[in-house]
Protein backbone atom coordinates (compact mmCIF):
# COMPACT_ATOMS: atom_id res chain seq x y z
CA UNK A 1 0.00 0.00 0.00
CA UNK A 2 0.96 3.64 -0.86
CA UNK A 3 1.57 4.75 3.12
CA UNK A 4 3.69 1.35 3.67
CA UNK A 5 5.90 1.84 0.97
CA UNK A 6 8.88 3.31 3.59
CA UNK A 7 7.96 1.24 6.12
CA UNK A 8 10.49 -1.44 7.33
CA UNK A 9 11.16 -4.98 7.25
CA UNK A 10 9.49 -7.23 9.46
CA UNK A 11 12.55 -8.55 11.21
CA UNK A 12 13.53 -4.54 11.83
CA UNK A 13 10.01 -3.32 13.10
CA UNK A 14 11.11 -1.64 16.66
CA UNK A 15 8.31 -0.59 19.21
CA UNK A 16 8.57 3.05 17.33
CA UNK A 17 7.52 1.43 14.07
CA UNK A 18 5.05 -0.57 15.82
CA UNK A 19 3.18 2.75 17.62
CA UNK A 20 3.07 4.23 14.44
CA UNK A 21 1.58 1.60 12.47
CA UNK A 22 -0.96 1.39 15.35
CA UNK A 23 -1.62 4.54 14.74
CA UNK A 24 -1.94 4.53 10.88
CA UNK A 25 -4.25 1.55 11.21
CA UNK A 26 -6.33 3.98 13.91
CA UNK A 27 -7.09 6.89 11.26
CA UNK A 28 -7.56 3.96 8.79
CA UNK A 29 -10.49 2.44 10.90
CA UNK A 30 -11.58 6.33 11.76
CA UNK A 31 -14.86 6.49 9.82
CA UNK A 32 -16.09 2.94 10.57
CA UNK A 33 -18.56 2.91 13.20
CA UNK A 34 -17.02 -0.28 14.67
CA UNK A 35 -17.92 -0.03 18.51
CA UNK A 36 -19.23 -1.44 21.95
CA UNK A 37 -21.19 -0.03 24.58
CA UNK A 38 -19.34 0.41 27.68
CA UNK A 39 -21.50 2.97 30.00
CA UNK A 40 -25.39 3.99 29.72
CA UNK A 41 -27.18 6.51 31.31
CA UNK A 42 -30.99 6.71 31.93
CA UNK A 43 -33.01 5.80 29.24
CA UNK A 44 -35.79 8.81 28.39
CA UNK A 45 -38.82 8.54 30.36
CA UNK A 46 -40.71 6.89 27.25
CA UNK A 47 -38.69 4.16 27.59
CA UNK A 48 -35.97 4.14 23.99
CA UNK A 49 -32.70 4.05 23.78
CA UNK A 50 -30.78 7.79 24.40
CA UNK A 51 -27.49 7.54 22.09
CA UNK A 52 -26.12 10.55 23.65
CA UNK A 53 -26.10 9.06 27.25
CA UNK A 54 -24.41 5.62 26.49
CA UNK A 55 -20.52 5.75 25.89
CA UNK A 56 -18.95 3.71 22.94
CA UNK A 57 -15.32 2.66 22.70
CA UNK A 58 -14.67 1.76 19.02
CA UNK A 59 -12.16 0.00 17.08
CA UNK A 60 -10.23 3.20 15.91
CA UNK A 61 -9.73 4.36 19.66
CA UNK A 62 -8.60 0.96 20.75
CA UNK A 63 -5.56 1.32 18.22
CA UNK A 64 -4.80 4.90 19.58
CA UNK A 65 -4.68 3.57 23.13
CA UNK A 66 -2.73 0.37 21.87
CA UNK A 67 0.02 3.14 20.41
CA UNK A 68 -0.41 5.05 22.90
CA UNK A 69 1.15 2.34 25.17
CA UNK A 70 3.59 1.26 22.94
CA UNK A 71 5.43 4.86 22.39
CA UNK A 72 5.08 4.92 26.12
CA UNK A 73 7.38 1.73 26.53
CA UNK A 74 9.19 3.98 23.48
CA UNK A 75 10.42 6.64 25.97
CA UNK A 76 10.79 4.43 28.58
CA UNK A 77 12.94 2.31 26.51
CA UNK A 78 14.73 3.96 23.99
CA UNK A 79 16.70 7.29 25.90
CA UNK A 80 17.51 9.11 22.57
CA UNK A 81 14.41 9.94 21.60
CA UNK A 82 13.59 13.19 21.30
CA UNK A 83 9.69 14.88 19.98
CA UNK A 84 10.09 18.07 17.88
CA UNK A 85 7.64 20.18 20.05
CA UNK A 86 6.94 23.97 18.70
CA UNK A 87 6.98 26.87 21.12
CA UNK A 88 4.82 26.42 24.49
CA UNK A 89 2.76 29.86 23.60
CA UNK A 90 1.36 27.32 21.05
CA UNK A 91 -0.03 25.04 23.36
CA UNK A 92 -1.40 27.81 25.92
CA UNK A 93 -5.29 27.88 24.26
CA UNK A 94 -5.10 24.20 24.41
CA UNK A 95 -4.29 23.79 28.51
CA UNK A 96 -6.87 26.58 28.90
CA UNK A 97 -9.40 24.16 27.49
CA UNK A 98 -8.45 20.97 29.21
CA UNK A 99 -8.62 22.94 32.18
CA UNK A 100 -11.88 24.31 32.21
CA UNK A 101 -13.43 21.13 30.99
CA UNK A 102 -11.89 19.16 33.77
CA UNK A 103 -13.20 21.86 36.32
CA UNK A 104 -16.72 21.64 35.51
CA UNK A 105 -16.70 17.22 35.47
CA UNK A 106 -18.45 17.57 39.95
CA UNK A 107 -21.11 19.52 38.75
CA UNK A 108 -22.33 17.29 35.62
CA UNK A 109 -25.48 15.48 36.22
CA UNK A 110 -23.74 12.01 35.22
CA UNK A 111 -19.99 12.80 36.23
CA UNK A 112 -18.89 9.28 35.01
CA UNK A 113 -19.91 10.16 31.55
CA UNK A 114 -18.71 13.21 31.72
CA UNK A 115 -15.00 12.05 32.69
CA UNK A 116 -15.30 9.27 30.20
CA UNK A 117 -15.58 11.87 28.02
CA UNK A 118 -12.94 14.20 29.29
CA UNK A 119 -10.63 11.21 28.59
CA UNK A 120 -11.30 10.75 25.20
CA UNK A 121 -10.68 14.36 25.38
CA UNK A 122 -7.30 13.68 26.38
CA UNK A 123 -6.88 11.20 23.51
CA UNK A 124 -7.48 13.42 21.10
CA UNK A 125 -5.01 15.93 22.44
CA UNK A 126 -2.24 13.63 22.95
CA UNK A 127 -3.38 12.45 19.16
CA UNK A 128 -2.58 15.66 17.86
CA UNK A 129 0.23 16.39 20.41
CA UNK A 130 2.04 13.66 18.85
CA UNK A 131 1.54 13.89 15.21
CA UNK A 132 2.67 18.21 15.95
CA UNK A 133 6.23 16.39 17.70
CA UNK A 134 5.86 14.64 14.19
CA UNK A 135 6.54 11.41 16.00
CA UNK A 136 3.36 10.38 14.12
CA UNK A 137 3.91 12.56 10.59
CA UNK A 138 1.28 14.23 9.46
CA UNK A 139 2.08 13.56 5.61
CA UNK A 140 1.23 10.14 6.61
CA UNK A 141 -1.57 10.36 8.32
CA UNK A 142 -3.08 12.29 6.05
CA UNK A 143 -2.56 10.02 2.99
CA UNK A 144 -3.90 6.90 5.02
CA UNK A 145 -6.98 10.01 6.21
CA UNK A 146 -7.93 10.55 2.51
CA UNK A 147 -7.89 6.56 1.74
CA UNK A 148 -10.28 5.78 4.56
CA UNK A 149 -12.35 9.04 3.34
CA UNK A 150 -12.47 8.23 -0.54
CA UNK A 151 -13.98 4.68 0.16
CA UNK A 152 -16.37 6.49 2.30
CA UNK A 153 -16.98 9.03 -0.46
CA UNK A 154 -17.39 6.02 -3.12
CA UNK A 155 -19.84 4.26 -0.80
CA UNK A 156 -21.91 8.06 0.08
CA UNK A 157 -22.25 7.97 -4.36
CA UNK A 158 -23.17 4.33 -4.37
CA UNK A 159 -25.89 4.79 -1.58
CA UNK A 160 -27.55 7.27 -3.35
CA UNK A 161 -27.51 5.92 -6.66
CA UNK A 162 -28.85 2.69 -5.01
CA UNK A 163 -31.39 4.49 -2.86
CA UNK A 164 -30.16 3.30 0.45
CA UNK A 165 -27.80 0.76 2.12
CA UNK A 166 -25.15 -1.57 0.87
CA UNK A 167 -24.74 -4.34 3.14
CA UNK A 168 -21.55 -3.34 4.78
CA UNK A 169 -22.74 -3.81 8.35
CA UNK A 170 -20.28 -4.83 9.66
CA UNK A 171 -18.39 -1.46 9.16
CA UNK A 172 -20.66 0.21 10.83
CA UNK A 173 -23.52 1.42 7.73
CA UNK A 174 -26.86 1.94 9.01
CA UNK A 175 -29.87 -0.01 7.88
CA UNK A 176 -32.01 2.41 5.91
CA UNK A 177 -33.78 2.86 2.46
CA UNK A 178 -36.00 5.80 0.88
CA UNK A 179 -38.79 4.50 2.79
CA UNK A 180 -37.03 4.62 6.54
CA UNK A 181 -38.45 7.27 9.12
CA UNK A 182 -36.08 10.07 9.66
CA UNK A 183 -33.36 9.36 7.38
CA UNK A 184 -31.54 12.18 5.56
CA UNK A 185 -33.16 12.47 2.25
CA UNK A 186 -34.14 14.75 -0.73
CA UNK A 187 -37.84 14.48 -1.70
CA UNK A 188 -38.09 16.62 -5.33
CA UNK A 189 -41.38 18.21 -6.56
CA UNK A 190 -42.30 15.01 -8.66
CA UNK A 191 -42.65 13.51 -5.07
CA UNK A 192 -39.20 10.97 -6.06
CA UNK A 193 -37.18 10.77 -2.84
CA UNK A 194 -33.82 10.51 -2.80
CA UNK A 195 -31.19 9.29 0.06
CA UNK A 196 -28.46 11.37 0.81
CA UNK A 197 -24.81 9.38 0.57
CA UNK A 198 -23.32 9.10 4.37
CA UNK A 199 -20.99 6.47 4.36
CA UNK A 200 -20.83 4.58 7.20
CA UNK A 201 -20.81 7.43 9.31
CA UNK A 202 -24.13 8.10 11.01
CA UNK A 203 -25.22 10.77 8.91
CA UNK A 204 -25.12 12.77 5.32
CA UNK A 205 -24.50 15.78 7.43
CA UNK A 206 -21.15 14.28 9.28
CA UNK A 207 -19.79 12.65 6.38
CA UNK A 208 -20.13 15.80 4.32
CA UNK A 209 -18.46 17.98 7.03
CA UNK A 210 -15.70 15.55 6.89
CA UNK A 211 -15.11 15.44 3.28
CA UNK A 212 -14.74 19.16 3.18
CA UNK A 213 -12.40 19.45 5.85
CA UNK A 214 -10.17 16.18 4.11
CA UNK A 215 -10.37 18.02 0.66
CA UNK A 216 -9.10 21.35 2.51
CA UNK A 217 -6.63 19.24 3.65
CA UNK A 218 -5.24 17.82 0.61
CA UNK A 219 -5.21 21.69 -0.86
CA UNK A 220 -2.04 21.71 1.32
CA UNK A 221 -0.56 18.37 -0.40
CA UNK A 222 2.75 18.25 -1.26
CA UNK A 223 3.79 16.73 -4.93
CA UNK A 224 0.00 16.17 -6.01
CA UNK A 225 -0.25 13.82 -8.60
CA UNK A 226 -3.10 11.81 -10.35
CA UNK A 227 -4.09 10.24 -7.54
CA UNK A 228 -4.33 12.38 -5.21
CA UNK A 229 -6.46 14.42 -7.98
CA UNK A 230 -8.27 11.46 -8.94
CA UNK A 231 -9.29 11.04 -4.88
CA UNK A 232 -9.91 14.82 -4.33
CA UNK A 233 -12.56 13.92 -7.23
CA UNK A 234 -14.42 11.26 -5.60
CA UNK A 235 -14.42 12.76 -2.65
CA UNK A 236 -15.89 16.09 -3.70
CA UNK A 237 -18.68 13.78 -5.06
CA UNK A 238 -19.31 12.25 -2.08
CA UNK A 239 -19.96 15.52 -0.63
CA UNK A 240 -21.87 16.64 -3.19
CA UNK A 241 -24.23 13.08 -2.64
CA UNK A 242 -24.19 13.89 1.11
CA UNK A 243 -26.13 17.30 0.18
CA UNK A 244 -24.49 18.85 3.40
CA UNK A 245 -25.34 22.81 2.64
CA UNK A 246 -22.89 23.45 5.49
CA UNK A 247 -20.44 21.12 4.22
CA UNK A 248 -20.38 23.06 1.10
CA UNK A 249 -20.59 26.24 2.16
CA UNK A 250 -17.76 25.40 4.72
CA UNK A 251 -15.51 24.10 1.72
CA UNK A 252 -16.09 26.90 -0.47
CA UNK A 253 -15.47 29.33 2.26
CA UNK A 254 -11.98 28.13 2.71
CA UNK A 255 -11.29 27.52 -1.02
CA UNK A 256 -12.06 31.20 -1.46
CA UNK A 257 -9.46 32.04 1.27
CA UNK A 258 -7.12 29.86 -0.27
CA UNK A 259 -7.96 31.60 -3.94
CA UNK A 260 -7.48 34.94 -2.53
CA UNK A 261 -4.03 34.95 -1.18
CA UNK A 262 -2.77 32.30 -3.14
CA UNK A 263 -4.09 33.38 -6.12
CA UNK A 264 -1.45 31.89 -8.60
CA UNK A 265 -1.38 28.65 -6.49
CA UNK A 266 -5.26 27.76 -6.60
CA UNK A 267 -6.43 29.00 -9.60
CA UNK A 268 -6.11 25.73 -11.45
CA UNK A 269 -7.37 23.73 -8.50
CA UNK A 270 -10.61 25.99 -8.29
CA UNK A 271 -11.16 25.99 -12.07
CA UNK A 272 -11.21 21.67 -11.53
CA UNK A 273 -13.06 22.20 -8.65
CA UNK A 274 -15.62 24.34 -10.48
CA UNK A 275 -15.74 22.42 -13.50
CA UNK A 276 -16.58 18.77 -11.32
CA UNK A 277 -19.67 21.30 -9.87
CA UNK A 278 -20.91 22.26 -13.30
CA UNK A 279 -20.91 18.13 -14.27
CA UNK A 280 -22.55 16.77 -11.12
CA UNK A 281 -24.99 19.65 -10.98
CA UNK A 282 -26.29 19.51 -15.13
CA UNK A 283 -26.76 15.61 -14.11
CA UNK A 284 -28.25 16.11 -10.39
CA UNK A 285 -28.62 19.45 -9.97
CA UNK A 286 -32.82 19.18 -9.69
CA UNK A 287 -32.43 17.38 -6.57
CA UNK A 288 -29.35 19.78 -5.38
CA UNK A 289 -31.34 22.61 -5.45
CA UNK A 290 -34.30 20.72 -4.40
CA UNK A 291 -32.01 20.47 -0.82
CA UNK A 292 -30.75 23.89 -0.53
CA UNK A 293 -34.25 25.46 -1.03
CA UNK A 294 -35.38 22.82 1.52
CA UNK A 295 -36.92 23.83 4.81
CA UNK A 296 -34.91 23.67 7.98
CA UNK A 297 -35.31 21.00 10.63
CA UNK A 298 -37.73 20.89 12.74
CA UNK A 299 -37.08 22.61 15.07
CA UNK A 300 -35.10 24.45 13.15
CA UNK A 301 -31.74 25.42 14.47
CA UNK A 302 -32.54 28.84 15.95
CA UNK A 303 -35.34 27.06 18.09
CA UNK A 304 -32.80 24.54 19.02
CA UNK A 305 -30.57 27.75 19.96
CA UNK A 306 -33.26 29.30 22.29
CA UNK A 307 -34.37 26.17 23.77
CA UNK A 308 -30.29 25.40 24.56
CA UNK A 309 -29.80 29.19 26.19
CA UNK A 310 -32.89 28.65 28.07
CA UNK A 311 -31.81 25.36 29.77
CA UNK A 312 -28.52 27.17 30.37
CA UNK A 313 -29.80 30.03 32.45
CA UNK A 314 -31.29 27.12 34.90
CA UNK A 315 -27.66 25.14 34.14
CA UNK A 316 -24.73 27.86 34.55
CA UNK A 317 -22.07 25.36 35.49
CA UNK A 318 -23.83 23.31 32.90
CA UNK A 319 -25.68 20.01 32.62
CA UNK A 320 -22.62 17.87 31.83
CA UNK A 321 -21.39 16.13 28.51
CA UNK A 322 -23.65 13.80 26.99
CA UNK A 323 -26.73 14.85 29.17
CA UNK A 324 -27.99 17.88 26.96
CA UNK A 325 -30.85 15.62 25.12
CA UNK A 326 -32.20 13.95 28.51
CA UNK A 327 -32.52 17.88 30.70
CA UNK A 328 -34.28 18.77 27.00
CA UNK A 329 -36.68 15.82 26.79
CA UNK A 330 -37.82 17.08 31.04
CA UNK A 331 -37.79 20.90 30.09
CA UNK A 332 -39.70 20.48 26.73
CA UNK A 333 -41.84 17.10 27.01
CA UNK A 334 -43.84 18.28 24.14
CA UNK A 335 -40.96 17.36 21.51
CA UNK A 336 -41.21 14.42 19.67
CA UNK A 337 -38.24 11.93 19.98
CA UNK A 338 -36.70 12.47 16.77
CA UNK A 339 -36.29 16.10 18.10
CA UNK A 340 -34.65 15.13 20.87
CA UNK A 341 -31.14 15.92 19.44
CA UNK A 342 -28.29 18.18 20.33
CA UNK A 343 -28.73 21.71 19.57
CA UNK A 344 -26.98 22.23 16.01
CA UNK A 345 -24.31 24.60 17.37
CA UNK A 346 -21.01 23.25 18.97
CA UNK A 347 -20.17 26.38 20.94
CA UNK A 348 -23.70 26.36 22.23
CA UNK A 349 -23.88 23.03 23.05
CA UNK A 350 -20.53 23.23 24.93
CA UNK A 351 -22.35 26.43 27.43
CA UNK A 352 -25.24 24.16 27.78
CA UNK A 353 -23.28 20.86 28.55
CA UNK A 354 -19.67 22.05 29.97
CA UNK A 355 -20.79 25.75 30.81
CA UNK A 356 -19.90 29.43 29.23
CA UNK A 357 -16.23 28.81 30.52
CA UNK A 358 -15.48 26.20 28.83
CA UNK A 359 -17.07 27.64 25.53
CA UNK A 360 -14.95 30.45 25.65
CA UNK A 361 -11.87 28.38 26.27
CA UNK A 362 -13.06 26.27 22.84
CA UNK A 363 -13.69 30.42 21.33
CA UNK A 364 -10.32 31.39 22.61
CA UNK A 365 -8.30 28.00 20.90
CA UNK A 366 -10.34 28.99 17.24
CA UNK A 367 -9.43 32.82 17.77
CA UNK A 368 -5.86 32.49 18.92
CA UNK A 369 -4.88 29.77 16.07
CA UNK A 370 -7.21 31.64 13.02
CA UNK A 371 -5.11 35.25 14.30
CA UNK A 372 -1.74 33.67 14.39
CA UNK A 373 -2.52 31.93 11.07
CA UNK A 374 -3.52 35.37 9.31
CA UNK A 375 -0.24 37.37 10.98
CA UNK A 376 1.88 34.25 10.07
CA UNK A 377 0.35 34.10 6.56
CA UNK A 378 -0.54 30.67 6.96
CA UNK A 379 -3.14 30.88 4.41
CA UNK A 380 -3.73 26.82 4.38
CA UNK A 381 -4.17 26.41 8.72
CA UNK A 382 -6.60 29.56 8.11
CA UNK A 383 -8.83 28.15 5.38
CA UNK A 384 -9.19 24.62 7.36
CA UNK A 385 -9.93 27.02 10.49
CA UNK A 386 -12.54 29.11 8.51
CA UNK A 387 -14.30 25.98 7.30
CA UNK A 388 -14.49 23.83 10.87
CA UNK A 389 -15.50 27.02 12.13
CA UNK A 390 -18.52 27.54 9.90
CA UNK A 391 -19.33 23.34 10.50
CA UNK A 392 -18.90 23.60 14.01
CA UNK A 393 -21.66 26.85 14.00
CA UNK A 394 -24.11 24.65 12.41
CA UNK A 395 -23.88 21.11 13.89
CA UNK A 396 -22.95 19.42 16.85
CA UNK A 397 -20.59 16.72 15.53
CA UNK A 398 -17.22 17.61 16.48
CA UNK A 399 -18.41 17.39 19.96
CA UNK A 400 -20.82 14.12 19.60
CA UNK A 401 -19.31 11.60 16.89
CA UNK A 402 -15.92 10.24 17.62
CA UNK A 403 -14.71 10.48 14.20
CA UNK A 404 -15.64 13.90 13.85
CA UNK A 405 -13.73 14.61 16.97
CA UNK A 406 -10.37 13.09 15.96
CA UNK A 407 -10.87 14.94 13.07
CA UNK A 408 -10.86 18.65 14.21
CA UNK A 409 -8.05 17.57 16.80
CA UNK A 410 -5.79 16.41 13.54
CA UNK A 411 -7.02 19.52 11.97
CA UNK A 412 -5.16 21.12 15.14
CA UNK A 413 -2.44 19.57 14.58
CA UNK A 414 -1.86 20.11 11.16
CA UNK A 415 -2.53 24.54 12.42
CA UNK A 416 -0.11 24.59 14.65
CA UNK A 417 2.48 22.47 12.70
CA UNK A 418 2.31 25.17 10.37
CA UNK A 419 2.49 27.61 12.83
CA UNK A 420 5.31 25.76 14.15
CA UNK A 421 7.65 26.41 11.06
CA UNK A 422 9.25 28.80 9.81
CA UNK A 423 7.61 28.23 5.83
CA UNK A 424 4.82 25.81 5.26
CA UNK A 425 6.42 22.04 5.29
CA UNK A 426 5.93 18.41 5.73
CA UNK A 427 9.39 17.01 6.05
CA UNK A 428 9.83 14.18 7.66
CA UNK A 429 11.87 14.26 11.71
CA UNK A 430 14.19 11.77 12.50
CA UNK A 431 11.92 10.04 14.60
CA UNK A 432 8.81 9.24 11.99
CA UNK A 433 11.57 8.96 9.06
CA UNK A 434 9.95 5.18 8.04
CA UNK A 435 6.68 5.86 9.16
Amino acid sequence: MIFLQKFPPFSKISLLHLSQLLFGLAIFLLPLQIRSLVFFGESYATGFFNEYLAFFVHASEIFFLLAFLTLGCVFISEKKVELEIPKPIFFAPFLALLAASIAVIPFADSPTLALLHFWRLLEFSLAAFFTVSKVFDFYTVLRILTVAIFFQAALACAQFFAGGELGFHIFGESFFTVDTFNIAKTVLPSGEVLVRGMGTLPHANIFGGLAAVTLLLLATFPHKNILVYFASGVIFAGMFFSFSRAALLAFFAGLAILLVFQFRRRIISTVAVTTILAILLFGFGSSFFVRLQSDPANPSRLAQISQALEISRENVLGVGRGDYTAVLAQKFPELEFYQLQPVHNFFVLKITEESILVALAWMGVFGTLGWWSFRQKKFEALAVLTAIFILANLDHYFSTNFTAGVMLWLAFAFVIGQLGEGKPSFEKSAVSRNF
